[in-house]
């Protein structure tokens, strides 16, 4: 699923009455992470927690807590991923339910508000037993209010793009879902629109990330694009380096070996790139490098240049097997920032209600 605007799309489109399942704790091998997310009506389902007799599960709880309107709106299910399920992860994992019906309009107004802001917030759900409580918290670095702890727990979450779960441990029932709406795993800048950067493009830009596609010639770019896919046509694609935030992942792959090391020679000047890849070859690698130190770099900063792109072992010249390579190169990186961020943030938290 894309996330909370498909989610309040499909809600509305059903009559303003759906179930919302999450996944909440995971412990072990799971199918899915913390904070997926699948929305059941009476007509469809969208997203997936996993698949197979976990996934089936929720549905049936979810479609007879959607015939339970004037019952308790909420059911916590704990399943353990083993011969009970027929399920073999071994893990342990909640689901979260909650039926969405008119009385959450206000908080989904909210987060429609969020998600065309650019200002960086959380959606922090607060889960007990039989209650739940949500909040849109928009900037939460200005907000003196918020428990140090929690703050810690937000800025690990926009840092990393991903969904946490903390547990009061003065009430075990009591957890709260931190969910970055405005933080995007990483940000790509994509120079070249030819058929690898097409591919490029329909590979990733299905996960939560952003993209800048720049090129010179406007008639490469299709007719629609993703949401987070932002066109740029531009005679000076260079200059577009500068608009780029920290730590962005880059892809050169242009119509032009010479633009190709121009832009090259600028991301190298930057020295905060999390990934600088090249299409090419090992000979337009070793041609590039000559050049470059021709420039004055070092080999320190060389190293940062990755080409050929893409992981070694999966070969191949097609350019949706390039993109799937050079896709996956970037996710293993990303995710390896990710387990950073969420070792380092490995404590045990105690909340006050906020």
């Amino acid at each position: 699923m894309n996330g909370w605007a498909d989610i309040i799309r499909t809600h509305e489109e059903s009559d303003n009455l759906s179930v919302l399942v999450t996944v909440g704790a995971v412990k072990g091998s799971t199918p899915r992470e913390t904070g997926t997310q699948m929305l059941v009506s009476n007509n469809t389902i969208i997203g997936t927690i996993g698949g197979g007799r976990l996934e089936y599960l929720a549905i049936e709880h979810a479609k007879s807590l959607l015939n339970r309107k004037h019952q308790n709106k909420t059911e916590i299910l704990n399943l353990p991923l083993g011969p009970e399920l027929a399920q073999c992860c071994g893990g342990h994992v909640d689901v979260f339910l909650y039926r969405l019906d008119n009385e959450d309009n206000h908080w989904l107004e909210n987060i429609k508000d969020a998600l065309i802001s650019a200002t960086p917030s959380v959606l922090l759900t607060n889960w007990t037993k039989n209650a739940v409580s949500r909040t849109v918290v928009e900037n939460p670095q200005v907000i003196n209010t918020i428990d140090a702890a929690l703050m810690q727990a937000i800025d690990r979450s926009l840092k990393s793009g991903v969904t946490s779960i903390i547990h009061n441990r003065k009430n075990t029932a009591y957890v709260t879902l931190i969910e970055p709406l405005n933080s995007p795993t990483f940000h790509l800048t994509l120079f070249g629109a030819g058929h690898v950067g097409k591919a490029v493009i329909h590979t990733l830009s299905q996960l939560p990330c952003s993209i800048s596609w720049i090129d010179e010639r406007a008639e490469m770019f299709p007719g629609h694009l993703p949401q987070n896919v932002k066109k740029i046509v531009t005679s000076s694609p260079a200059t577009q380096i500068e608009e780029a935030p920290k730590d962005s992942f880059y892809l050169v792959m242009t119509h032009s070996h010479q633009l190709d090391f121009e832009l090259c020679e600028k991301i190298l000047k930057r020295q905060d790139s999390a990934y600088l890849g090249l299409i090419g070859s090992k000979t337009k690698r070793q041609k590039f490098l000559k050049r470059l130190k021709l420039r004055g770099f070092g080999e320190q900063q060389l190293a940062a240049l990755t080409c050929p792109i893409g992981l070694s072992h999966l070969e191949g010249k097609h350019p949706s097997q390039i993109a799937i390579s050079v896709s996956a190169e970037i996710l293993f990186l990303v995710q390896s920032v990710r387990q950073e961020t969420s070792v380092a943030g490995q404590t045990d938290i105690s909340l006050m209600k906020m």
